[in-house]
């Protein structure tokens, strides 16, 4: 990595607000885990969720280029596996649907470029498409298409971005 680089990155870790901490604190977590510390990679997440308030399990599956705009309040559980460029606002949680899910690797796996707006639920083995959006305050219990936008408690599809022959698709379910 050419020194300007470097010095790049150590300007946004100081002064770049909480994300870029946060993903210096990712990036040390994955290469624990990669390297097989995984007592490291635990105590990293603990230190991850005493500093920003941010539980991410150091099981689960982060892509690349993952980011989280507003860091607070996210739990993140054992399984999960997010793909590559999923954005995650502040209050998301992403988990087992009930006690044991651990046991029976029962999470939810995120498509590349999801939004994951603020406050929402996704929960139970269930698979989000690839560029998705997730609503705010959406509960979701059941799979979502690829680029399709899920709303509400519990969640549906109220719309599908265009299809392949360049008409959009509009359903409620």
């Amino acid at each position: 990595m050419a020194l300007r680089q470097r010095l790049g990155k150590i300007r946004r870790y100081l002064f770049g607000g909480v994300s870029p901490r946060l993903h210096a604190h990712l990036d040390m977590m994955r290469w624990c885990q990669r390297r097989g510390h995984l007592r490291l990679a635990r105590w990293v997440s603990r230190r991850i969720q005493l500093k920003f308030s941010v539980f991410i399990s150091p099981e689960c599956s982060l892509g690349t280029g993952v980011e989280f705009r507003h860091p607070v309040g996210i739990v993140i559980g054992d399984g999960v596996a997010l793909s590559d460029g999923v954005v995650v606002y502040q209050g998301v949680t992403l988990g087992g649907a009930r006690q044991g899910d651990a046991g029976r690797n029962n999470y939810p796996q995120v498509g590349a470029g999801t939004v994951i707006f603020a406050g929402a639920v996704i929960v139970g083995g269930i698979r989000i498409g690839t560029g998705c959006t997730i609503g705010a305050n959406a509960v979701v219990t059941q799979d979502v298409p690829d680029g399709a936008t899920a709303v509400g408690v519990p969640a549906r599809i109220v719309l599908k971005r265009p299809s392949e022959s360049g008409h959009t698709i509009h359903h409620m379910q």
